[in-house]
């Protein structure tokens, strides 16, 4: 039985297709191109066979035509060939269009990327749907953690540290200051009474549960040097627990929205957490903290020793509009709105 004839080219016919946008080719020098150091070769290295079968296709679909010929100097003249308007029309439509899967990212979007550039064609557009459909991907894959256990939960934590990690390279990208990635590996993390956000205090002050530990990885020790002789100390850390944000939230301690930027909510662009905690004692694996509104589990990114001189404001104080709320937090608690659920 007869397969049924493709209407969809590969990923070699598309990119044979946006090399001859730019200019009428032959098949030999496109497949130079496509040799492993050829202009396209470094994305996608593709044989010379494959790349005369990709031409052949592109010929059925009425993507490219014959435009002339060039000379040879070691056989027949060469037939070039250049996209008609049915096929640049149907590579500006796929150049627009966002890898559908993480791991495609690798070869599409840098495929699209390197057409683009080569086209002289803006990417931001591109960039930006790209960047929407892994924030969304990055939500559902988060949301599906807490259900899965054993190997499955690998496979699941897997994915969504690619999926992380795809979108910082995209926001990279689209980045005018063309900064490197913004990565941070944990320094160690919490071992706390809260095993659960539903009930946790909703900042350090709220904190009666008795001393929590934070247990440093094994190159970072040698940091605690001199921390004991402070009475206090900042805590950084990544709210795990957190995915998604919005231009506003639901505060806790408030009963209409506020300004993401205007609450403590874990719901942020970069969702890490500052706590001032009293420092009882420095072990040499890590420390003990009295005041920690942290999960057990949560990884932490930096300690800062409190200095009064140093983080205690010299000019008048307010707390906006916490001012006539803040006192809530010894009356209320953390619940579940924040969970790795949230589709915020």
């Amino acid at each position: 039985m007869p397969r049924a004839a493709r209407t969809e080219p590969t990923l070699t016919e598309w990119a044979v297709l946006g090399l001859l946008r730019e200019q009428p080719a032959h098949g030999w020098d496109l497949a130079r191109a496509f040799a492993q150091n050829g202009d396209i070769g470094q994305i996608w290295t593709v044989s010379r066979p494959l790349v005369y079968r990709a031409i052949t296709v592109l010929r059925e679909l009425g993507y490219v035509e014959e435009r002339g010929s060039a000379r040879s100097a070691t056989g027949p003249h060469r037939v070039l060939l250049a996209p008609t308007r049915r096929g640049r029309q149907a590579l500006r439509r796929w150049l627009a269009v966002p890898a559908e899967h993480v791991r495609d990212l690798r070869s599409e979007l840098l495929l699209k990327l390197f057409l683009l550039d080569r086209g002289g064609s803006d990417r931001k557009e591109l960039l930006r749907r790209q960047l929407d459909l892994l924030a969304r991907g990055e939500n559902a894959l988060a949301a599906r953690i807490d259900d899965a256990s054993g190997f499955d939960r690998t496979v699941a934590v897997w994915r969504l540290s690619s999926a992380r990690a795809a979108r910082a390279f995209v926001e990279t990208l689209l980045d005018a200051s063309g900064g490197a990635p913004v990565v941070y590996e944990a320094i160690g993390h919490v071992r706390s009474a809260h095993a659960s956000l539903d009930g946790m205090p909703l900042q350090p002050a709220a904190d009666d549960s008795g001393p929590s530990r934070i247990v440093l990885t094994e190159p970072h020790r040698g940091c605690l040097v001199d921390l004991d002789g402070f009475s206090h100390v900042w805590v950084l850390a990544h709210l795990h627990e957190s995915v998604g944000w919005g231009d506003t939230v639901d505060p806790f301690l408030d009963d209409e929205p506020r300004g993401t930027f205007a609450s403590r909510s874990p719901h942020r662009p970069n969702p890490i957490s500052l706590s001032l905690c009293a420092l009882v004692e420095v072990a040499p694996d890590g420390i003990a903290v009295e005041g920690l509104d942290l999960l057990d589990g949560t990884p932490v990114l930096d300690l800062k020793p409190y200095v009064p001189l140093f983080d205690t404001p010299t000019g008048p104080v307010s707390a906006g509009w916490f001012t006539e709320r803040a006192a809530l937090i010894f009356e209320r608690t953390s619940d579940m709105r924040f969970r790795q659920r949230s589709t915020l």
